[in-house]
């Protein structure tokens, strides 16, 4: 048993008992879509590529348990004719079961786990880090068991554990959340035995005359200390224009872009490489019988002034189709972030999805 994957075993043990669940239970709920995605990279060179993805899930519930398992697939193009493209593309995201009603619930398996109030910058996720290109797209979940109670509908508590056989490698956190003064405002820590990592952190979220959120983390990791913070605005303007800027600080990156280490990116260590941050969009909010939906995106470098322009049109010819066209264009400096995060200037695509 040495030589078992923990994580491996854990899904396994997990998903076994979710398949049970669902054979036992008289109704599953299934959607999901498919799409693919082709695009141009342009350069020095011209490239295209593409990959195809696919997402299906099931949820189920009887009473005071349930669960729910998501299965996610991406292919390459260049990968399709594979012997080994089945194994090294399809990834279960979600497998995970739950017991007790809404207010007072466990949760067991593999799961997505939201901490933080930030759109796109989330400093507390370490869970399921956020891709900066597409906030709302699918994270694949971590094997997790949580822990809820809600006293009221306005305050609940939240603990968090990753199991492992090894105490020293597992995360735990708890999540505190109510009301104040028409505000939702939460307390949050994390410790990580293992490196040791701690985070302690608070955020509180409202409206007014515009919408307004705000979070601030402070980290020990290892001998480091540091702060992470965001601070958003949003509002609707008339003729159903929406509008949103996050402004985030990240105390562990660098403010000299001569330091930069692209291998952190190239590995997935980190997102960003510098301190100050600022994302940007500005999009139509749509109706039912809307077919155009443009939006334009923009994530700004604050300290070698890189920009990351991410134009962006919505075609929806039908309730359960999907086009997109769009561009990422990166610009600034020569040695800046952005400019060497690929070794490509951009990327112009044509998306067309369908749901189910």
């Amino acid at each position: 048993m040495h030589h078992v994957d923990r994580h491996v075993l854990f899904s396994i043990m997990v998903g076994m008992g979710t398949a049970f669940l669902f054979m036992a239970l008289c109704r599953l709920d299934m959607n999901g879509y498919v799409e693919t995605r082709p695009y141009v990279l342009w350069g020095d060179s011209t490239r295209l590529s593409g990959v195809s993805r696919a997402w299906i899930e099931g949820k189920a519930a009887y009473r005071l348990y349930g669960g729910h398992v998501g299965v996610a697939m991406q292919v390459p193009y260049d990968t399709i004719a594979s012997a080994n493209m089945l194994q090294e593309s399809v990834t279960i995201s979600r497998c995970a079961v739950w017991v007790g009603p809404e207010q007072a619930r466990v949760i067991i398996g593999k799961q997505r786990v939201d901490l933080g109030v930030g759109r796109v910058f989330r400093p507390l996720d370490v869970f399921n880090p956020v891709n900066y290109f597409e906030p709302g797209y699918e994270r694949s979940g971590v094997n997790a068991v949580i822990g809820y109670y809600g006293s009221d509908r306005v305050t609940s508590i939240r603990a968090i554990y990753t199991p492992t056989f090894d105490w020293q490698n597992t995360t735990a956190g708890v999540n505190l959340r109510t009301t104040l003064l028409h505000n939702d405002v939460g307390i949050s820590a994390i410790h990580q035995p293992e490196q040791p990592l701690t985070l302690v952190s608070g955020d509180i979220a409202g409206e007014l005359l515009f919408g307004y959120w705000g979070e601030y983390v402070f980290v020990q990791d290892g001998d480091d200390d540091y702060s992470r913070y965001v601070v958003g605005l949003d509002y609707s303007f008339p003729l159903r224009i929406y509008a949103m800027a996050e402004f985030f600080f990240d105390g562990s990156g660098v403010d000299d872009r001569a330091q930069y280490d692209f291998n952190d990116i190239v590995t997935g260590r980190r997102q960003t490489l510098a301190q100050h941050y600022l994302y940007g969009s500005l999009s139509t909010i749509p109706l039912p019988f809307n077919v155009l939906r443009p939006a334009m995106n923009v994530l700004v470098n604050l300290d070698d002034t890189g920009i990351i322009l991410i134009p962006h049109l919505n075609i929806v010819p039908f309730d359960n189709i999907d086009i997109a066209l769009g561009l990422n264009v990166f610009l600034g400096p020569a040695d800046g972030e952005f400019t060497n995060r690929t070794p490509f200037n951009g990327t112009a695509y044509v998306w067309a999805k369908v749901y189910f």
